[in-house]
């Protein structure tokens, strides 16, 4: 095993020089401030190393590939001790390699297309999934390609300016928005909003209510599933004699189609239900299945959008038994980056529908757009101040 250290006044910039001196078979080690005593050769320490082919063959090391994913040298099948060596030896792999992810990713940027390398982090470090933000910088770079053939191959470099456009781009084909309320069999409009608790649903539909539905002269009626929970209840129930519209219960989904029927006439229905965890999922699964099955219900799935990004995707996972057609995400006034936001509408291929940032009703909630979302992502909180102003 070879390893070495490269110092330079940024990380991409000692990443770019171990590409041209290693190669794409380069594992990225470490990177950190250089200590005191090597600051003269660069501000940045990046250590890499190189692992031989008769090497990894006789220790069973797993040596990069050429796509940058480890490559193992399988014991022989007849050597049980090997065997075993190898199953240990991969579980500690998968614990590393989820920690190295986004690094090792970058490195495989850093030695294939350096110019693209700094573009895939600025993705992570927003929020996007190491996955989704793979996807983006692939496509962008076949956009830029006449002939998208193997790294090997590449004919050209890129300027940052390219670079920059084809992301852009690419982001903008990749996110999808539908701000929409449609009309069922022309009647009314019937929306419902599912997700975890604390994640804004009920603010979130007095705030459609009154965009939607009273400053658009329609009437509207408050529905509200949580019959558990007296306070949200009754919270509901004052909202609606504060801005004028009508309220009901429903304790069981043949209520709540009964009480859909017959508000029809009404021009917008939204409907309430209960803030379920992880561990109460099983409770919802009468109100799942209900509305998972009614194609006359716009189902749209609120979500903090200042989850953690696995806890975010793992929680719209977990709704995925209600089938929501798009999503809503709320508390975006407590974010500094918003990658998040793109990377699970491209992840779960379900549009965004309204971005709330605020309690203030209904002022801090607005429809999702395609460049508003790309603005979010690539201007982080100048976009969010200036729609705050």
């Amino acid at each position: 095993m070879r390893m070495k250290s490269y110092f330079a006044a940024t990380v991409e910039a000692a990443m770019e020089q171990a590409a041209r001196e290693l190669g794409p078979e380069a594992l990225l080690v470490n990177s950190r401030k250089a200590p005191p005593e090597a600051q003269g050769l660069g501000e940045y320490e990046v250590v890499f190393a190189l692992l031989a082919e008769n090497d990894a063959a006789a220790t069973g090391v797993p040596s990069p590939g050429t796509d940058g994913n480890p490559r193992r040298a399988e014991p022989p099948a007849e050597d049980p001790v090997m065997r075993e060596l190898a199953r240990l030896r991969k579980q500690l792999d998968d614990v590393f390699g989820a920690f190295m992810r986004p690094q090792g990713h970058a490195c495989t940027w850093a030695a294939r297309a350096p110019e693209f390398a700094a573009a895939f982090s600025t993705l992570v470090e927003s929020g996007f999934s190491v996955d989704v933000a793979s996807r983006i910088i692939r496509q962008a770079h076949a956009r830029l390609e006449d002939n998208a053939g193997p790294w090997p191959q590449l004919k050209q470099r890129f300027d940052a300016a390219e670079v920059d456009r084809a992301v852009r781009t690419e982001l903008e084909s990749a996110i999808s928005t539908d701000s929409a309320l449609p009309l069922q069999d022309a009647k009314a409009s019937v929306v419902a909003l599912v997700g975890p608790a604390g994640s804004g649903k009920t603010a979130t539909l007095v705030k459609l209510a009154v965009r939607y539905g009273l400053a658009c002269s329609r009437p509207v009626q408050l529905i509200s599933t949580d019959t558990h929970r007296i306070a949200a209840l009754e919270q509901l129930r004052t909202y609606a004699a504060i801005i004028g519209a009508g309220f009901d219960a429903a304790e069981t989904p043949r209520v709540l189609q009964q009480l859909v029927e017959t508000h029809r006439q009404k021009g917008l229905i939204l409907i309430d239900t209960p803030g379920y965890g992880s561990v109460d999922m099983a409770e919802a699964s009468d109100w799942a299945r209900f509305l998972s099955r009614q194609s006359g219900i716009d189902v749209h799935l609120v979500m903090p959008a200042c989850m953690r990004e696995a806890d975010l995707s793992a929680a719209i996972d977990r709704f995925e038994v209600f089938e929501p057609a798009k999503l809503i995400f709320t508390r975006l006034d407590e974010l500094s980056s918003f990658g998040a936001i793109a990377s699970e509408s491209i992840r779960t291929g379900k549009p965004v529908s309204f971005l709330a940032m605020g309690q203030q009703i209904p002022e801090d909630l607005e429809p999702a757009s395609v460049p508003r979302l790309v603005e979010l992502v690539l201007e982080n909180p100048r976009a969010l101040a200036r729609s705050a102003a």
